[in-house]
């Protein structure tokens, strides 16, 4: 049941249980990638391993458990994906793949040909050289500027101190890398350190003081502090979203290609309405990447929508399992005409979406028909794999197959 992905099984497992069907979770968290979604991850994840396979190749099919193996130890540092060469023709043309299977590393986006051996031992081990240190250092407060005004969805954590500071936040950083950015000044003129959240647009809070080396305190402060009061939600914040949503969420769906600058633009209208109403947190989302859960679970069927689902989003076990979802497109924001609509719907004045329970109909009685077909006969046959094993159809020019 598609239309129903994100509840209640994403209280349990985030974003990654409702991935389009162009970057979908695969087993031990490896991202299957497309060219449509390729350019937003590299993007969006700052240590990123993606492996470029062909499903009839040998090689491929061998590595296969050692890569998930990876996946599992890398969890929450570095994230791993994969691209299926053979339907993926712009990347695997793009980045000149001539051999299967091949890997490539991007570390902020700089790409490095993977050079490490075939066990999950020695992927963990290469990636872990070419990662470098959590902690980034910046020589000026310039440079640290520059990298905070081209920051990403992820929050930067910043700390400024001594010594005990670096060695507290340095740390932290190996330990939570997938939280965020964290950046390292050492400034002695606020003693004994000063450690700040830049979330969001331009919202950023921070902690002083004896605090500041208290890593309990630390990771609680970044722990409450590191969603914004309106922020874009994926895979990795999505439980810290969650948790924060007992009567439900607001949902905001821009256009495909160009939602983070619509919603910067935005900005202002909805950190107020989250002001407005606290109980409700306020998320926008990559409208490509999360495709089917845009359209499907929340009936973003144009540009832009507003979605109000009402509900426990932080208990799967609800009493009511299913949210109650109301939307609406409207011509154009205004903080009136957000916070006008909403207090309609709290009024029951707005009636609840009911086409998107048919989606699940609609699916149901697909998978029906493709069973049916499938007892008749129907079923595709499989090509068997070609004789060169780990170099591409006979077709191709390339050779080859070694990493």
């Amino acid at each position: 049941m598609r239309g129903a992905s994100w509840w209640p099984s994403v209280a349990v497992c985030g974003l990654v249980a409702l991935l389009a069907p162009g970057q979908a979770a695969r087993a031990g968290d490896i991202l299957e990638l497309t060219d449509a979604t390729f350019e937003s991850a590299v993007e969006f994840h700052p240590l990123l391993l993606v492996l470029f396979y062909a499903p009839w190749c040998g090689h491929s099919q061998r590595l296969k458990p050692e890569f998930e193996k990876a996946a599992e130890v890398l969890k929450g540092k570095v994230r791993l994906a994969q691209v299926d060469a053979t339907t993926q023709v712009g990347l695997a043309e793009q980045f000149r793949i001539e051999g299967y299977p091949t890997m490539y590393f991007f570390n902020n986006g700089a790409e490095e040909e993977y050079s490490g051996g075939r066990t999950s031992s020695t992927i963990v081990s290469w990636v872990k050289e070419h990662s470098g240190s959590a902690l980034v250092t910046p020589s000026s407060e310039h440079d640290l500027s520059v990298a905070l005004e081209g920051r990403r969805s992820l929050p930067f954590f910043v700390a400024r101190g001594g010594p005990p500071a670096k060695e507290l936040f340095g740390r932290l950083a190996e330990e939570h890398r997938a939280m965020g950015v964290f950046f390292f000044r050492e400034d002695l003129s606020n003693p004994p350190a000063v450690i700040q959240v830049h979330r969001g647009f331009n919202e950023t809070v921070e902690l002083k003081g004896p605090d500041a080396l208290d890593e309990e305190k630390v990771m609680a402060f970044i722990e409450a502090e590191r969603l914004p009061a309106f922020g874009e939600i994926h895979e990795e914040n999505s439980a810290g979203y969650l948790a924060r949503a007992g009567e439900g969420m607001l949902w905001i769906c821009f256009s495909p290609g160009s939602f983070r600058e619509e919603a910067e633009q935005k900005q202002g209208v909805f950190q107020r309405v989250a002001a407005s109403f606290p109980q409700f947190p306020v998320v926008y989302l990559d409208t490509m990447l999360y495709e089917e859960h845009a359209k499907e679970s929340l009936g973003c069927d144009e540009f832009p929508t507003l979605v109000l689902q009402i509900g426990n989003f932080t208990d799967e076990q609800a009493p009511e399992p299913e949210p109650k979802t109301y939307k609406v497109a409207p011509g154009d924001i205004t903080e009136d005409a957000v916070v006008g609509w909403i207090n309609s719907v709290l009024a029951g004045e707005v009636k609840q979406e009911e086409g998107l329970a048919a989606l699940d109909a609609d699916d149901a009685e697909a998978e029906e028909e493709e069973e049916e077909g499938a007892e008749d006969g129907g079923e595709r046959a499989t090509s068997p794999p070609p004789m060169n094993e780990g170099a591409p159809p006979a077709s191709s020019h390339s050779a080859g197959g070694e990493l």
